[in-house]
């Protein structure tokens, strides 16, 4: 599988918030890729710095359309520590002179990068796999199959707890924790304007879905984590107002996004409910029993990165059924077990 990229137009899409987009074309899926460049006076921060497959071109035409030097950086916060969203942190932090800031829970994104999905080695992440029901051959086509992750390279990042608030200027954003697509995944709201910066935890339809996977290095529960964390969103009310996501345009009806993707969180649980019944099952038994793509391929046809997080998303479901008590969980052996109650 070959990735190319694109660059697209920067733009303004509000008022001192520029906007550079690079495309990613990988296999049979093509993504667009957001970063942003807040600018208040002689000041100025970075949101997220989008894909790291290419040259940087989008940052270096982000900076001459805005006419913000680099210098005026003082800030790259990073929504989440996946390569899409952090590709060019260091070499922007070295530009800029600027910190990188992400919540200290994505350490264990961090750390994961750099192994074979949140293990030391290969013969550790089959085994990982061999532990939730897959067949040895099985196990070891799906840790081959990734797409190698890239070592997140900032060497001293800030990590922030949560209750900071990022100064831009005048301007002040939030931090509201949203995990699930990730440990330590977060969201920026400038309570005055009601502009939320939401990365990965809200997504316009058509551009990409919040993956919500258990792997080795993630809580045991991440969609319950990730539907908390969009209620946390929706409490806020019309006071968001305006949602930069970091795929895809800007939305404008931030409230119908939310309770679409708390609907959708809701929805994946039905296939999965489906796929059991009264016989205990391991993981692997219950998601190759399922269908992907829409309904159109099974399970063993997935290969590569889609089977990696189809299984993945697969047994998020299952947690997340067994959390709600409309499925039982049993340990039987050392194997963990799910049945339908």
């Amino acid at each position: 599988m070959t990735e190319a990229t694109a660059v697209s137009p920067v733009a303004e899409v509000l008022p001192g918030i520029w906007r550079a987009t690079n495309e990613v074309v990988s296999g049979r899926y093509r993504l667009s890729n957001n970063a942003y460049l807040i600018a208040d006076g002689d000041e100025a921060a970075l949101v997220d710095t989008a894909w790291w497959h290419d040259d940087g071109a989008h940052l270096d035409e982000l900076f001459a359309a805005s006419g913000v030097e680099p210098v005026a950086v003082s800030t790259i916060v990073l929504t989440h520590a996946h390569r899409d969203h952090a590709g060019f942190a260091r070499r922007l932090a070295a530009e800029t002179g600027a910190t990188v800031a992400l919540h200290r829970a994505e350490r264990a994104t961090v750390e994961s990068l750099a192994g074979y999905q949140g293990l030391p080695d290969e013969a550790s992440a089959v085994r990982w796999y061999e532990g939730q029901g897959f067949p040895a051959g099985e196990a070891r086509r799906i840790v081959r199959g990734k797409l190698p992750d890239r070592e997140f390279d900032v060497p001293d990042p800030q990590w922030l707890t949560g209750s900071e608030s990022i100064r831009v200027g005048g301007r002040v954003f939030e931090i509201i924790e949203t995990p699930g697509h990730t440990p330590g995944h977060v969201c920026l709201f400038e309570r005055t304007t009601g502009i939320l910066f939401s990365g990965d935890a809200l997504l316009p339809r058509g551009h990409g879905n919040p993956h919500v996977t258990v792997r080795a290095f993630t809580p045991p529960d991440p969609l319950s984590d990730y539907v908390a964390g969009i209620e946390r969103l929706r409490a806020e009310g019309a006071s968001i107002r305006v949602c930069l996501p970091g795929h895809g345009p800007v939305v404008d009806e931030p409230r119908a996004l939310i309770d679409d993707h708390l609907a959708y969180a809701e929805a994946k649980l039905r296939p999965a409910a489906e796929a059991l019944d009264a016989t205990p099952r391991t993981a692997f038994d219950v998601v190759s029993r399922m269908r992907w793509r829409g309904g159109a391929a099974r399970f063993a046809d997935l290969e590569g990165d889609e089977l990696f997080l189809a299984f993945a998303d697969g047994f998020a479901r299952l947690r997340r059924l067994v959390a709600l008590g409309r499925a039982e969980l049993r340990i039987e052996g050392g194997a963990e077990l799910y049945l339908l109650i």
